[in-house]
């Protein structure tokens, strides 16, 4: 079993077999709806692909054995360079609205900077199961051949569940969400009249990102932050009583300036783990400054965590602010 492979889920990030990658995204919609958006391509084509990348061409069979193929245009994340990256596999199995299962392949792997001893053809499989009027998709691809490219499809696909929770959002426009909710996903977007790089380096270098984050009144006696694939994150928060709250992390996925992907998990007094959150930030230049989108999805909790995660939202609105404030003066 391979300590570097993950599987993300209920379970958080923990070692699985065979570099197997396993996410599961919890949708505030209908399961037929989020078939529907799964299936239909006109519907799929709105949100496939991870943020900054565009679905230009799509065909989608639902017959087993049939074909399937995507084209998607967008930047090579290591390089920032316009790639038009295409894919292609067989449709296996089809059970409307709950299961489907097809092959998996990209037409030229090094165009993401892939090897043959990265990454071949294999299988990915979303199961979709209705929950208190939502649906749970559990979503698994695999395997892989190296931890490297399993960390990067795992990056690129939340980035675009991400975008599908907010293409989900948009197909309900009167929907109201519970407010007895636990909130488990959250996508705030910001301008910043500042240069894109000087944005990325506010998130992360220490020195810069221990002024900003945390809540208004918090501050940050402590702050690492290993800028780089596999790198730890470890920061401590000190309320305005005294109470210092700890959260530690790993860096997914790392390309300055334009995107990363890494996970916090919060800690209490013992040491354990009281909920574990994937976040993903996106910087785009726009009209002389950089638009931020920040992405945030519950991964697992514990039954402690809905009192901390019903003020994610103020929380993180808290510290954008604080970090405009920062950027202001740089």
């Amino acid at each position: 079993m391979s300590t570097a492979a993950m599987t993300q889920g209920q379970n958080g990030l923990e070692p699985f077999k065979d570099y197997e990658l396993k996410i599961t995204r919890v949708f505030d919609a209908p399961r037929e709806l989020v078939w529907k958006a799964w299936t239909d391509p006109a519907m799929q084509m709105q949100w496939m692909g991870p943020r900054g990348f565009t679905t230009t061409e799509l065909d989608m069979p639902k017959t087993p054995g049939a074909t399937w193929r995507r084209t998607m245009e967008g930047f090579v994340p290591a390089t920032g360079a316009p790639v038009q990256l295409k894919q292609h596999g067989i449709i296996r199995e089809v059970k409307p609205p709950e299961l489907l299962v097809f092959s998996f392949a990209w037409d030229v792997p090094a165009d993401l900077g892939l090897s043959n001893m990265d990454f071949e053809e294999n299988t990915i499989t979303v199961l979709l199961e209705e929950k208190g009027g939502k649906t749970v998709m559990t979503f698994t691809q695999g395997p892989f051949l190296s931890a490297s490219a399993c960390d990067g499809h795992t990056g690129g696909w939340n980035s675009a569940f991400d975008k599908f929770a907010e293409f989900l959002a948009a197909e309900q426009p009167g929907r109201v969400p519970d407010a007895n909710d636990v909130p488990t996903e959250l996508h705030l977007r910001r301008f910043f009249k500042a240069p894109r790089d000087l944005v990325f380096a506010a998130w992360t270098k220490p020195e810069m990102l221990s002024e900003w984050w945390a809540p208004k009144g918090f501050t940050i006696p402590r702050c690492e932050f290993e800028g780089k694939g596999g790198g730890k994150i470890y920061i401590e928060m000190k309320a305005p009583d005294g109470t210092v709250y700890p959260m530690s992390g790993r860096v997914v996925e790392f390309y300055a300036p334009y995107r990363m992907h890494f996970t916090v998990t919060p800690l209490d007094k013992d040491g354990n783990a009281i909920f574990e959150n994937w976040n993903s930030v996106f910087l785009e230049e726009k009209d002389g400054g950089t638009e931020l989108t920040l992405d945030v999805h519950v991964m697992s909790m514990t039954d402690v965590a809905p009192m901390f995660l019903r003020g994610m939202k103020e929380g993180w609105s808290q510290s954008l602010e604080k970090l405009a404030q920062l950027l202001k003066t740089q």
